[in-house]
């Protein structure tokens, strides 16, 4: 079945479907708010006239141009163009303010291209193991899994314990707005039936850091600080790529990091990126520089992002579970296309499978062609007038937000956070707290209630469930301890 599924790609409408999966997927992951799961729902009808094999290895391709495509405007404009980007804006932001755009986008298809293929490795190598073990995660483990994200937000950012948990647990609050999942009773929805649907991490992510930043950019006058060198495109691109391989270490980290928390049902990139900052800036002889423009957290964030597109697939093929939303979204396409996720996939469909896993090979590799070859003219975009620029962003941004629901209201819901930012930045809260309290809400809210019911309401047995649960009982210990001793420290 391996040689059927290597011989299927060489057909020349299949080798098609990833050349234009990837630079479809690139295009519009790069858009603020469009993410993956967004471009994978709206191509999805579209490839229903195709074969199941072009269709499904198109939209394959598609995921992963969008999952990595999402740092570009992370680094250039300081807008995730998916939550799996925020961690790149820290470090990416920074040095485009420096006139280093081109340098930071280097190494992202650097670390992107080839996190990709090393996921796709352990996906056709590992595949069923890992998945096995993923498993091992219930609900009381997700739940936990989701407090140690919000934990390590104010430890890798350097920011008061504080004021991080209070940003975390607003989003968490946030994350409640719609209808009860155990009693569908409306929760804070003010009379607005539009909101019994909750209020969606897209719309506020785009708001937080796209409509804030704009605010930002319009008092600042440009992106580039005053006095920040602009040296050759060409001299930044080789300085990139040899960062990289200077830093192996840092960069294999992150990828398996990735992978391994990307094949975690429902956690995906969203929570893998912090995780990975977080470990890189432990590890590093020189962790105060985090934040302000190293190159190790952009190595850290992209990394892991991309590790796990191959991660997420793990689950989701194997046992059907989706790893992620995009996943998720590439399940009903699966469905539409008649491949059934599960146990028994590769004896029912192995050609079929094994082509979507080879795929991945050469959608990585052309995601390092694409992202090499466009490194030096998106980073142009960086020294374009703000004149011009704030306007285009501002109807991007509007546009993503309207696209996640279809609805006016999350256009409104965009530009209240938009000022709620505002707030944050001035107050020197952290909004990346805000934003993975509500990204974390939905599967921790029902982690949390589902491990109670099955433990009776008895809290040692809740929290001692396993011995994942113990090991992660240890890790946020471990993480509010640091902070709160470096914050002792600072006063």
């Amino acid at each position: 079945m391996i040689g059927e599924g290597i011989g299927l790609l060489s057909h020349p409408a299949v080798i098609a479907a990833i050349f234009v999966g990837v630079a479809v997927g690139i295009v519009f992951g790069a858009i603020p708010g469009f993410s993956a799961t967004m471009t994978i729902i709206l191509f999805t009808p579209v490839t229903i006239p195709f074969d199941p094999s072009v269709a499904l290895i198109f939209l394959v391709s598609a995921y992963g141009g969008a999952v990595y495509a999402g740092s570009i405007p992370a680094i250039l404009i300081n807008t995730p163009g998916a939550p799996g980007s925020v961690v790149t804006c820290w470090d990416g932001y920074e040095l485009t303010k420096a006139g280093r755009a081109t340098y930071a986008l280097t190494v992202s298809a650097v670390v992107s291209g080839f996190a990709g293929i090393i996921a796709a490795i352990v996906l056709l190598a590992a595949g069923p193991v890992l998945a096995d073990f993923a498993l091992g995660f219930g609900p009381v483990e997700l739940f936990l899994l989701a407090i140690f994200a919000l934990t390590i937000i104010p430890a890798a950012k350097g920011q008061s314990l504080l004021k991080g948990l209070l940003g975390g647990t607003s989003g968490l609050l946030i994350a409640t707005v719609g209808s009860d999942p155990q009693l569908a009773q409306p929760r804070a929805v003010f009379g607005q039936p539009l909101l019994r649907s909750g209020i969606d991490f897209v719309v506020v992510l785009i708001g937080l850091f796209v409509f804030t930043e704009m605010l930002f950019l319009a008092a600042r006058g440009s992106i580039l600080e005053n006095g920040a060198g602009e040296s050759d495109d060409r001299t930044q691109i080789s300085e990139g790529i040899r960062a990289v391989l200077q830093r192996p270490v840092e960069f294999l980290r992150g990828t398996f990091i990735g992978v391994f928390i990307g094949s975690l049902p429902g956690a995906g990139a969203d929570v893998a990126n912090f995780v990975s900052y977080n470990e890189a800036k432990r590890w590093a002889s020189n962790p105060a520089e985090f934040g302000t423009g190293i190159i190790e957290g952009v190595i850290a964030a992209d990394s892991s992002n991309n590790a796990t597109q191959g991660g997420a697939l793990i689950p989701t093929l194997t046992v059907g579970i989706p790893g992620s939303g995009s996943t998720a979204a590439l399940l009903s396409a699966f469905a539409i296309h008649g491949l059934n996720p599960g146990p028994g996939l590769f004896g029912r469909s192995g050609t079929l499978v094994y082509a979507l896993i080879f795929s991945l090979f050469l959608g990585n590799v052309l995601v390092l062609v694409y992202g090499l070859s466009g490194a030096r003219y998106f980073g142009k975009i960086s020294r374009i007038p703000i004149r011009y620029l704030i306007p285009v962003v501002t109807v991007l941004a509007i546009v993503g937000a309207f696209a996640v629901r279809n609805t006016y209201i999350d256009v409104l819901i965009m530009i209240l956070f938009g000022l709620v930012g505002v707030v944050l930045v001035v107050s020197d809260y952290p909004m990346v707290s805000v934003v993975i309290g509500v990204i974390v809400g939905g599967f921790a809210e029902e982690g949390f209630v589902q491990g109670w019911t099955i433990n009776q309401g008895n809290a040692v047995q809740f929290l001692t469930t396993s011995n994942i649960s113990v090991a992660l009982l240890v890790l946020i210990a471990f993480s509010l301890a640091v902070t709160a001793v470096r914050d002792k420290q600072a006063e």
